[in-house]
């Protein structure tokens, strides 16, 4: 297959994920250009799909929209696409974006350290992404942030050439989040990226290893867990065999070995120094933390004395102070936070990364349960003096999140099963059904896409939905609708309509009242987040909406983790609320500055009670939707007035409803 430009295809896949015309504008800030590089990367897109009976048509005054001439011919390219996408042997597709570009070179220099392929040279890298030594220097800077991120460096000697350095351990947990454990495009290889690295059959009997010991040795541990005690101790096995070991000190060895979990780590070291042929010695340390920071712990009574109770317990009642919610009944609730408890301090104590593959939708789907598991960590930072990870709080989200659900807080609608039949390809089937769980997923489970000869009244029974591309004369139900292959936008609106007439009504928000025009700010120069925070605390803390206390704990917040959302945005906000007035400031830059991890050029400082949860998850999902979903943060920075704001929203807001989008 053709060598492609990577950029390309993510603006393919903007036209794919969208019902909506594009503007020029749009399409730059989504992938980091200019517009002017992308009317040119249209023309070459184009040059590409016409060859696939589709083309990106340009109209003048509107924007961008894709045009398919012959749907399985064009599904068939993508899905060609995406799996050429995931080889790893020749890549296709070259990262053209700095972003993209960083995640390759970090990659390329973790996945040296595990498997020595050989001296990474700079040059080396330059031709391989097309890229000068002026653009690898400035990309090499970003590199040397992402990994200062786990304690490393990176070294370029004339010796070894471009190579991490720092601590075994760390080293390690690196390779595991960043190469393993990580979700994005160029990294999310599957199974054959795994057997490129590891070879099958050495996977599968160290995986035999460890199940054999657990089992001897009954410790309880997730599926989760298990997976990453595996890529651990794979890795272990490969740094071994290049005479890398991670050294402890004395007191370290003292604790493990006086454990239960090292029993099981010497049973397995003595199995894989059989197996494999090695002497892994101190190693047996390395997998006892690991254990040890995996193993599940159940309570049988929260009345009787646990581990960490009285962290629980002063948990429970910061939530209660800061946001009137009571969660101390909650017996589930405290059984699976003393169960996590255990795990996760041993794993701060020790600096071990953890994945979270759930992280972003648990921030974005239910801020107000992430709010409460950063309430929750402070709590745990003071009493241990620890500091947590982001991935560490988005896990402890996932409980208060249950628990919210069980109270009725959470305010999310029950989504609708639905079987999608379709007579078309696969490959068209499945964009089909992106398209629609793009539009609706927050509403509606796809459960199950299928062809005609799979339709059965059990089948249609055991849906809420059914939407078919044809007829189905045979059956008789209401629940059948039948739908185009290709929805356009009035098809997608009427589906919304036909979604919403199974739900009910819900509340508005008062946006003139909550995003005030006196705390609207634009044109605003500033060169670091510091100096923003100053100067959008200071204003609304004159104007009476937030105390010094209150002040501080945005600060306090923003250490914390991330605030973040991407496409150019933050949302910095307090850990603790305890005003009155629900208020949020809003500044539009002249010019974007870095934030933590991105560029950030529209922030919304939201000054939201913790009482007034219920308009904390309305405002914050539908900015989401606004800002990120819809590219409204386009419009913010193109000038867009305090009215147009106010009015863009209220807008959003009628055709979430009108749509079947209506979430809260």
């Amino acid at each position: 297959m053709e060598v492609y430009n990577k950029r390309l295809f993510k603006i393919l896949f903007l036209f794919l994920q969208t019902n909506k015309k594009l503007t020029g504008d749009s399409i730059a800030l989504s992938v980091g250009v200019s517009s002017r590089t992308v009317r040119n990367d249209v023309k070459e897109l184009n040059k590409i799909l016409i060859q696939h009976s589709a083309e990106i048509i340009a109209e003048a005054g509107q924007g961008y929209y894709l045009k398919v001439k012959e749907e399985d011919k064009f599904g068939q390219f993508i899905s060609t696409v995406q799996a050429n996408n995931n080889k790893t042997e020749k890549q296709t597709i070259i990262p053209s974006d700095p972003e993209d570009r960083i995640r390759y070179i970090v990659t390329k220099l973790l996945l040296n350290s595990l498997i020595s392929e050989g001296k990474i040279e700079s040059f080396d890298i330059e031709e391989e992404l097309y890229i000068s030594t002026s653009t690898l220097n400035k990309d090499m800077r970003v590199v040397e942030k992402q990994l200062h991120k786990y304690g490393l460096k990176v070294s370029n000697t004339k010796r070894y050439g471009l190579r991490v350095v720092g601590e075994e351990a760390k080293i390690r947990y690196a390779i595991s989040e960043y190469i393993f454990n990580n979700k994005s495009e160029i990294k999310d290889k599957g199974k054959d990226f795994y057997q490129h690295v590891f070879s099958e059959e050495a996977t599968k009997r160290v995986e035999k290893i460890l199940m054999q010991a657990i089992e001897e040795y009954k410790l309880q541990l997730s599926d989760l867990s298990f997976k990453n005690l595996l890529v651990h101790s794979l890795i272990m096995l490969k740094r071994f065999k290049n005479k890398k070991m991670v050294r402890y000190a004395k007191e370290d060895i003292e604790l493990f070995s006086s454990t239960e979990e090292f029993n099981c780590a010497k049973c397995i070291i003595k199995e894989m120094n059989y197996q494999f042929q090695i002497k892994l010695g101190e190693e047996v340390y390395y997998l006892t933390q690991h254990l040890i920071a995996s193993q599940r712990f159940l309570i049988d009574d929260p009345e009787e004395e646990y581990e960490y109770k009285e962290e629980l317990q002063e948990i429970l009642q910061e939530i209660k102070a800061g946001t009137n919610i009571d969660l101390s009944d909650d017996k589930q609730l405290i059984n699976g936070l003393a169960m996590h408890l255990s795990a996760a301090l041993q794993r701060l104590r020790f600096d071990m990364n953890i994945r979270n593959e759930f992280l972003d939708s648990i921030k974005n789907s239910y801020p107000l349960a992430f709010e409460l598991a950063v309430v929750a960590s402070n709590v745990l930072e003071k009493k241990h003096q620890l500091r947590s990870q982001e991935n560490e709080i988005g896990f402890l989200a996932m409980h208060f999140g249950a628990a919210l659900e069980r109270k009725g807080l959470n305010r999310q609608i029950e989504r609708k099963k639905v079987v999608i039949v379709c007579v078309a390809g696969v490959a068209t089937a499945m964009l089909l059904k992106e398209k629609i769980q793009h539009n609706f997923g927050h509403r509606i489970q796809v459960v199950r896409t299928c062809s005609l000869q799979d339709v059965s009244q059990e089948l249609i029974d055991s849906v809420d939905m059914v939407f078919t591309t044809i007829d189905l004369p045979q059956f008789h139900s209401k629940k059948i609708r039948k739908i185009k292959l290709f929805l356009q936008d009035t098809d997608l609106e009427q589906l919304g309509i036909y979604i919403n007439e199974q739900s009910g009504t819900s509340q508005r928000v008062d946006y003139h009242r909550i995003f005030r025009k006196e705390l609207f700010f634009k044109n605003m120069e500033f060169k670091t987040k510091q100096e923003i925070l100053d100067y959008m605390t200071s204003i609304v803390k004159e104007k009476g909406f937030i105390s010094e206390g209150v002040r501080q704990s945005i600060y306090k917040r923003e250490e914390m983790a991330t605030t973040e959302l991407g496409s150019l945005v933050a949302i910095p906000h307090a850990l603790l609320n305890d005003m009155e007035e629900a208020v949020v400031s809003v500044m539009i830059l002249k010019k974007p500055i870095f934030w933590d991890e991105e560029k950030v050029q529209v922030i919304l400082l939201l000054n939201i009670p913790q009482s007034k949860s219920d308009v904390w998850e309305i405002v914050f999902k539908n900015l989401y939707q606004y800002l990120i979903n819809d590219s409204g943060v386009t419009k913010l920075i193109r000038n867009e007035s305090y009215e147009q704001f106010i009015q863009e929203l209220i807008a959003q807001d009628q055709n979430e409803y009108r749509n079947g989008k209506w979430r809260i």
